[in-house]
């Protein structure tokens, strides 16, 4: 079976996001290809940014009990976390959805998907891509998100690092919980680096 292309998942898409949401994920897409290219993704790479971009908010205007529910049906068992901020699912649940709901079987798309909200251990690079383009998309409008964007130049990994410390920073200072997973993500950033450097 031929995977579904990515103008017919724009299509699936702009019938079931808001107007906002679908302009974020239109946003989030194109931000993510420029990335792709400027960190030399080849073809099959950047066709897995796309359909992860395209996807990673498939079920975000989801409510949580639809997520809570959807969560069961598909067999995810949420973390204690994820129970407590339920937003924290959509990424998730919108892996999880990928290859049932839009018939899309690949991994790194996938990976995309799962990892674009709190981040992880392992990521692949098109996952790490979807992840700072979320963040960095050019409707983004925040202290701060230029200086992001600049950070592009220096690298991948450099540019996850700037994102996620931005984001650690919002998250204490409001005094959010902070996801494992974030955590385990900055560690290994600050590990590659300090190789590297």
């Amino acid at each position: 079976m031929m995977p579904p292309s990515a103008g017919h998942i724009r299509e699936l898409l702009q019938a079931q996001l808001p107007a906002g949401l679908f302009a974020h994920t239109l946003s989030t897409t194109k931000y993510a290809l420029e990335l792709a290219q400027l960190y030399g993704c080849g073809s099959g790479e950047m066709m897995s940014v796309e359909l992860g971009a395209l996807l990673h908010d498939n079920c975000k205007q989801w409510d949580k009990g639809t997520l809570i529910v959807a969560a069961s049906e598909l067999g995810y068992t949420p973390g204690a976390l994820e129970l407590q901020v339920p937003a924290l699912l959509h990424a998730r649940i919108g892996a999880h959805r990928l290859m049932r709901d839009f018939s899309v079987a690949d991994a790194d798309a996938y990976a995309a998907v799962f990892f674009h909200t709190v981040g992880g251990r392992g990521m692949c690079r098109a996952a790490r891509i979807v992840y700072c383009a979320d963040k960095l998309e050019e409707q983004r409008e925040y202290a701060g998100v230029q200086v992001l964007r600049a950070k592009a130049c220096e690298g991948l990994a450099a540019l996850c690092l700037a994102v996620i410390a931005a984001n650690l920073e919002y998250l204490q200072e409001n005094r959010r919980l902070i996801h494992p997973a974030t955590l385990e993500f900055y560690n290994e950033l600050v590990s590659e680096l300090t190789k590297l450097g």
